[in-house]
This record gives structure tokens, C-alpha cells and sequence, in this order.
């Protein structure tokens, strides 16, 4: 089952040699891998992939959230190195000084990259996780949502924010499916499980009903929903009911879980 595998975020770059200096230099963070065309970061126990893609900046909703013990003295680090944080207002929430507090004592913050992709920091109260980053999926209707994660991958929250926001558990990780305006604005992949046997969990998810998508790469292209890199590594994606496209990794391991 898809859920016994680890998921990360996929965050999109127009220019990926930017992007990596922007990380480097604003968040203090290097690849631990660099595979040409994508990066990966490691964070904690997480991980989470910068790839290069016509689509960036498309995605108005936050795509990824980082977990901290302490956000004001994140926030403090990284303004020190010139990152912005971002206010909103939600009406009867908004940010105050770039944090917003929400009533179960939850401490929110957001910015956004140089390639425009809104990544927000959260101190959940009382908590002590390990620092991680996971995926922030967008969705219109969350009923909707919640409904096709459980009938087509097989997933049900462990924690709920009624009207708000669903986080489910994959492998080691987590991911959440919160309800915005803003769902279906992304052109890009925004999240992607690294599975052992990609043709099989294929089967299985297409016996639920998911439909995966092809694609023309150029040089590169999928067969029947299933792309084979020159190295031999496996990729095939497909789209949620909120119109996220969500991707499956098979590889030699470059990518750890």
C-alpha cells in the first residue's frame, strides 16, 4: 500500500542554479544530492526535492510546511540572512509581526523562495517533533478530498482540523491536504512517494480508479503512464480530485526515504 511509503515535497524552479543559492544562502541549507536537473535537501528525518520546470511559481497555496520547536527564533535566523515573512489576513486569524496564532496555541509563519513557491513554518503547541518538512496539498472541496484519498490511495487522517485541514501518515512521514481558494493552481508536481515496485502500486491504484497521466518530455517520454530515465529509475504521475499531480519514484536510491 502507498501509505507504507515515505512522501516528500517537490518544489518547482525556473532556474535551478538560483534557486540553489537562494537555499544556500537565505535558509543555510546545501543539496545532499544533486542529481542535474533536481536537488535534494535533507531536513531532519525528511527530505525534499527542488527541480527544475517551465511550471514554477505557478502554485499560489503554501506547497510545503516546516515543522520547528521554536518559530520565533527561526524566523529571527532567517531574517537575519534576508528571508521575508509574509502577513495574511484570514479574516478572524491574521499575522501579527509575520506570525499568526491560532487558538489551540499553533504558531504559523510563512515566505516564499526565489522561485515563488509559498513554504510555511509551523510550532504546533506543546509539540516536540523532530524538525521535518512535508507536503502541503491544496483542495477546494476537503470532503471531496478526504473522501477520494481513502476510496482511490487508501489513506485516513490522523489528525483533523475540521473544515480545515487533514494530515495523514506515509512510511515515517507525513503529509497534509488543507482547504484554500487557491487549490488547483499548481502546473507542477508538488509531492512525490519513493516506492519499491512502482508497476505494482500502479496496479493497485489504477484497480481503485486513478487514471495516470503521459507525458512528452522530448527525449523522454511515458509509456503507458510509466517513464524510464537513461539510468533505469521509474516515474509516473497522476492528479488528485483537487487537481494536485502527485508523483511515484522508483530509483536506485538516490533519493533516501
Amino acid at each position: 500500500m502507498l501509505s507504507e511509503f515515505p512522501i516528500h515535497p517537490s518544489l518547482a524552479a525556473a532556474d535551478l542554479a538560483r534557486a540553489r543559492r537562494w537555499y544556500e544562502v537565505k535558509l543555510g541549507l546545501v543539496p545532499s544530492q544533486d542529481l542535474g536537473s533536481v536537488l535534494v535537501y535533507s531536513l531532519g528525518s525528511s527530505n525534499f526535492a527542488v527541480y527544475e520546470t517551465p511550471s514554477a511559481g505557478t502554485a499560489k497555496n503554501t506547497v510545503a510546511i516546516w515543522n520547528v520547536a521554536d518559530l520565533r527564533a527561526d524566523m529571527a535566523r532567517l531574517r537575519g540572512r534576508g528571508v521575508v515573512f509574509v502577513d495574511y489576513d484570514f479574516g478572524d486569524i491574521r499575522t501579527v509581526d509575520g506570525i499568526m496564532s491560532e487558538p489551540e496555541g499553533d504558531l504559523n509563519a510563512w515566505f516564499t523562495d526565489s522561485e515563488g513557491n509559498i513554504i510555511g513554518l509551523v510550532q504546533r503547541a506543546g509539540g516536540t517533533r523532530e524538525s521535518a518538512v512535508s507536503p502541503m496539498l491544496a483542495a477546494s472541496d476537503l470532503r471531496r478530498a478526504r473522501a477520494w484519498y481513502e476510496e482511490k490511495l487508501g489513506f485516513v487522517p490522523v489528525e483533523e482540523y475540521e473544515g480545515i485541514l487533514l494530515v495523514y501518515q506515509s512510511g515515517a512521514d507525513r503529509f497534509s491536504v488543507y482547504e484554500t481558494s487557491f487549490a488547483g493552481t499548481a502546473k507542477n508536481t508538488v509531492a512525490v512517494w519513493r516506492v519499491d515496485g512502482l508497476r505494482s502500486e500502479m496496479a493497485v491504484l489504477r484497480s481503485r480508479g486513478v487514471a495516470f497521466e503521459d507525458y512528452d518530455f522530448g527525449d523522454l517520454r511515458t509509456v503507458d503512464g510509466v517513464l524510464t530515465d537513461p539510468e533505469g529509475d521509474l516515474n509516473a504521475w497522476f492528479k488528485d480530485s483537487e487537481g494536485n499531480i502527485l508523483g511515484l519514484a522508483e530509483d536506485r536510491g538516490q533519493i533516501p526515504g
